[in-house]
């Protein structure tokens, strides 16, 4: 079963349905995200899960799936 930030990934981006990213993968760094759709995925996580971005962001200096994750309420 893939996680809620998986699930977000392909909904907003449908490149994503047959691409394999790992948990441990740095979203940005391994240029699986530019920063636009990063921030598309941190509004929708924000509006759909109640991420916190600022907390994250505190906490964090990657942006993972297994991270953003823990984040999700």
């Amino acid at each position: 079963m893939k996680s809620k930030t998986q699930q977000s990934l392909i909904k907003l981006f449908p490149r994503f349905k047959k691409k394999t990213i790992k948990p441990a993968d740095d979203l940005v760094k391994n240029g699986i995200l530019d920063s636009m759709d990063l921030v598309t995925l941190v509004s929708l996580l924000s509006k759909k899960y109640k991420f916190n971005f600022d907390k994250y962001q505190k906490k964090h200096k990657k942006y993972t799936i297994s991270n953003l994750d823990k984040f999700l309420k």
